[in-house]
C-alpha cells in the first residue's frame, strides 16, 4: 500500500512539474513572440527563422529519448501533408500575434478545441454530449466577450481575429491528418520535423532567401528572438511528453490554465490593461469549457 501511494505521489509530482514547465514556456512564447513581432517587416522570413530555431531547440533533447522511426511509408506521406497545413497556420499566426494582444491570444487559441471537437462530431462520429455542447458554448462565449467591440473602439483588430480562427482551422486539419503518429517517432525528432518541414514550405512558397531571414534576425531583439524560438519548440515537445504519459482528460484542462496566466502576465509585463475584467472572465470561461469537453 505504501509503495502504491508512493507511486501515485511521484506520478502527481511529475505531472505538476511537466505542466508547470509547459505553462512557463507557453506563457513565455506568447509574451516574447509579441515583442519579437514589433520589429517584424517580413512575416514569412521571421516565421521561417523562428521555426528553424524552434526545431533546433527540440533536437537538443534528442539524446534523452529512444530513437525510433515508423516503418510504414504512408506515415511519412501523411506527416508531410499535415505539415502543409501547419505551415499555413504558422504563417498566418505571425500576423495574428503582431496584431492581437498577447494576453488574449490564448483565449483565441481555444478556438482549436472548439473546432477539433466539432470535427470529431462531424467526421469521426464522436458522441455528442451535454458537457461538450456546454463546453463549446463557454469557449465561444469567452471569445465573444473579449473580442467583440463597438465599431471604431480600440483593441484587437477584428480581421486578425478571423485570420486567427482560419489559422486554427488549418491546425485542426493538420491534426486530423497527423493523428496518433507522434508515438511512432522519437519525440524530439518528431517535434523538430513539425517545424523544419513547414519552414521549408514557407521558404519555397514565399520565395524567401537566406538574407531575408538574416535581415529579420538583425532587426529583432536577439534575446527576444532566441527565447521565442526556444519556447515555441520546447513547449510543444513538453506537451507531447505530457500526452504520452497521462490521459488527455487530465492534461488538456491543466494545460489550458496558461490562458489565465497569459492574461495576468500580459497585464503586468506588456501593460495590456484594457478590458481586464472581460479578459479574466473570458479566460475562466475558456478553461471551464476545456474541462467540460475533456471530461465528457
Amino acid at each position: 500500500m505504501q509503495n502504491a501511494n508512493t507511486f501515485c505521489y511521484n506520478e502527481l509530482h511529475m505531472l505538476i512539474l511537466i505542466l508547470a514547465i509547459y505553462t512557463i514556456l507557453a506563457a513565455g512564447l506568447a509574451q516574447f513572440y509579441k515583442l519579437t513581432t514589433r520589429t517584424m517587416k517580413n512575416a514569412s522570413a521571421q516565421t521561417v527563422g523562428l521555426e528553424l530555431l524552434a526545431g533546433l531547440s527540440c533536437l537538443l533533447f534528442l539524446p534523452f529519448f529512444e530513437f525510433k522511426l515508423p516503418s510504414n511509408p504512408w506515415t511519412y506521406f501523411f506527416l508531410a501533408l499535415s505539415c502543409v497545413f501547419y505551415a499555413l497556420n504558422n504563417r498566418m499566426m505571425a500576423n495574428v500575434r503582431k496584431n492581437v494582444e498577447a494576453s488574449t491570444i490564448g483565449i483565441l487559441g481555444q478556438s482549436y478545441t472548439v473546432l477539433m471537437t466539432l470535427a470529431g462530431f462531424v467526421l469521426l462520429n464522436e458522441q455528442i454530449t451535454l458537457f461538450k455542447i456546454i463546453g463549446i458554448s463557454l469557449i465561444i462565449a469567452g471569445n465573444i466577450l473579449v473580442f467583440w467591440r463597438r465599431k471604431n473602439s480600440k483593441g484587437d483588430k477584428a480581421e486578425y481575429v478571423w485570420i486567427g480562427i482560419l489559422a486554427y482551422v488549418c491546425n485542426v486539419i493538420a491534426g486530423l491528418i497527423d493523428v496518433g503518429y507522434s508515438g511512432e517517432f522519437n519525440l524530439p525528432f518528431y517535434s523538430a520535423v513539425l517545424y523544419f518541414i513547414p519552414a521549408l514550405f514557407i521558404l519555397v512558397g514565399s520565395h524567401i532567401r537566406a538574407k531575408d531571414i538574416i535581415k529579420e534576425f538583425k532587426r529583432a531583439n536577439k534575446c527576444n528572438y532566441f527565447i521565442t524560438g526556444f519556447c515555441w519548440g520546447v513547449h510543444y515537445l513538453v506537451l507531447l511528453i505530457a500526452y504520452s504519459m497521462y490521459d488527455v482528460s487530465i492534461v488538456a484542462p491543466l494545460s489550458s490554465l496558461v490562458v489565465f496566466v497569459n492574461v495576468i502576465v500580459g497585464y503586468f509585463w506588456l501593460k495590456e490593461k484594457d478590458r481586464m475584467t472581460r479578459k479574466i472572465t473570458a479566460s475562466l470561461l475558456a478553461i471551464l469549457g476545456v474541462v467540460l469537453i475533456s471530461i465528457a
